[in-house]
């Protein structure tokens, strides 16, 4: 989609040049097939920084009153977001994420579902489990650092500061099991873990 390429561009240069981004571990990306993007969700800036980890084009899942947003809702649908009901169970957004992710689309999830206010990762929902087990997509943690300082919520402009993201080796999911909730659950936790256990290193390295 121009919109979403143009837009990529221009956050590419501009996070490159102002925030000094860093991409590490992109190669754990395929070219091809259907995979879902799961990262920490700790700034404004977090769902175009998942966009530059890949040349492919990235499907977000929004809250719904973004979608619909009379500024920012024309850009989000050029984009190919698919918005979310408040509540999170929506059909209709289950149902064109799997039609992506069947179509060997890329899609980019947040776990937590919001904002984090503290710059940890809350714990993960087992939505992004799910969608993987039953297209059979590969799940792929990132770990996103130094974004929180920079753009938290609530913040009206961005700050000073350098941002990192660190792409990981997939999981797979067991598409036998995803109706078995326990086992969808403990996949979250793995890929929520992961996450953790990075943005710690990248916090001990920037003390």
């Amino acid at each position: 989609m121009p919109v979403y390429r143009l837009l990529r561009i221009i956050f590419a240069l501009y996070l490159r040049i102002f925030h000094l981004l860093r991409l590490k571990g992109v190669e754990h990306i395929p070219a091809a097939g259907p995979v879902i993007l799961c990262a920490n969700h700790s700034s404004y800036f977090d769902s175009m920084l998942l966009a530059l980890c890949t040349r492919r084009q990235v499907h977000f899942l929004i809250h719904h009153a973004f979608y619909h947003h009379p500024l920012l809702g024309w850009f989000v649908r050029k984009c190919g977001a698919i918005p979310v009901a408040q509540s999170g169970n929506d059909k209709e957004a289950i149902s064109r994420a799997l039609s992506i992710l069947r179509e060997g689309g890329v899609l980019g999830i947040f776990p937590e579902g919001r904002l984090t206010r503290t710059g940890l990762p809350n714990e993960g929902k087992p939505g992004a489990a799910l969608l993987a087990a039953a297209s059979g997509a590969i799940m792929i943690p990132v770990t996103i650092s130094g974004a929180y300082a920079v753009y938290p919520k609530g913040k009206k402009r961005p700050g000073a500061g350098t941002i990192l993201v660190e792409v990981h080796p997939p999981i797979k999911t067991d598409r036998a099991r995803r109706k078995d909730k326990v086992y969808l659950r403990d996949v979250t936790e793995r890929i929520m873990g992961r996450i953790a256990r990075r943005l710690a290193a990248h916090a001990r390295k920037r003390s």
